[in-house]
């Protein structure tokens, strides 16, 4: 057991840092630097490999690493020193920890100089039945991290995002697509108090009158218009509920403000089309809503040109007109072009 105030707070920064969410300081290393300081070394070292990849984290850039073939033969939940290592004369304590499948895990702490204590050496092992279960903790918590990001990603390229609002429409939470739409320059807004302000009083009384229907406990749906150009839809689910644990009752929404084919990237969309960069050009202007004599005007085309391009564009795409062009925008996957990795 750890008993006292030091190796409480060393343990507590191990399970802390498993949890914490990538940011400006590096993955574990406020664990390390106390662990360092707890046992008089000059620099401590975690080594995670996991689906091939050999993951380092050191209090140093230069932290000395036993060779691989070194590590794995290492049996677990047994403390080394560097007598027990092959051609290391320095200083050092080091720990396997087990994990499951091919994971693997070190914890390591080095002194150029002075020989570590017997001490130093048992506060390491003690951290032995925690570190296999911290490092489970970190790399379960990153696959669902990553996983998260990417269908925010595939949802952003939509134009699809999440609300929590209370019954009045006041934002209690909201993802990046959303709280990025309702911050535009065009449609619903946020108001005074973090309200949902509708963009004309028609769609202000449609809005209190969908969360007044959803708060009652309806079983239907709640879908609102906010705006028409872009298209702006709310979709509100009837009932208040709780979504995770430590969060008070709130309607569950989503939003869907429709993405502008005009950011997709023109090489990228060219491409998919089969088309050329200027038929691409129209393409989109078609896609987002021009009639054939807009788009012409705004490229700076002869209705004859634009007219002849745009046949050529239904035919290459196999679209029999501009409202087919449109629906095969919208259901291709071509607006995953721009979407972060």
């Amino acid at each position: 057991m750890l008993g006292r105030s030091e190796d409480v707070e060393v343990l507590r920064l191990l399970y802390a840092e498993a949890a914490r969410p990538a940011g400006d300081l590096p993955p574990w290393q406020p664990f390390l630097q106390a662990l360092a300081t707890l046992t008089r070394a000059q620099s401590a070292a975690l080594v995670i490999e996991a689906a091939g990849i050999q993951h380092v984290f050191a209090t140093t850039d230069d932290f000395p690493l036993p060779a691989r073939e070194t590590l794995l033969r290492l049996r677990s939940d047994r403390l080394y020193a560097q007598d027990e290592l092959d051609g290391d004369s320095t200083p050092l304590r080091l720990l396997r920890a087990p994990l499951r499948g091919d994971r693997q895990a070190w914890l390591m702490i080095r002194h150029p100089f002075t020989e570590f204590r017997a001490a130093d050496g048992v506060q390491l092992s003690r951290l032995a039945p925690h570190l296999g279960t911290a490092v489970e903790t970190w790399l379960s918590l990153a696959r669902e991290r990553a996983q998260a990001r990417q269908s925010a990603s595939v949802a952003a390229a939509l134009g699809a995002g999440w609300l929590w609002l209370d019954a009045t429409g006041r934002v209690l939470g909201a993802d990046d697509t959303a709280r990025l739409a309702l911050a535009g320059p065009e449609g619903p807004t946020l108001g005074p108090g973090g309200r949902i302000e509708a963009p004309d009083p028609e769609t202000a009384v449609r809005l209190r009158r969908a969360l007044d229907v959803a708060a009652s406990g309806s079983d239907d749906m709640q879908v609102v218009p906010l705006a028409a150009s872009p298209p702006f839809a709310l979709a509100i689910h009837p009932g208040l509920a709780a979504p995770a644990p430590g969060i008070g009752p709130v309607l569950q929404a989503a939003i869907r403000h429709a993405p502008a084919a005009a950011r997709l990237p023109l090489d990228g969309l060219a491409r998919s089309m089969g088309l050329s960069r200027s038929e691409t050009r129209l393409a989109i202007l078609l896609c987002d809503g021009s009639t054939l004599a807009e788009a012409a005007a705004q490229l700076g085309w002869t209705i004859e040109t634009a007219r002849s391009a745009s046949k050529r564009i239904y035919a290459q795409t196999e679209t029999r007109g501009q409202g087919d062009l449109i629906r095969r925008m919208w259901a291709g996957a071509d607006w995953f072009q721009g979407m972060a990795p």
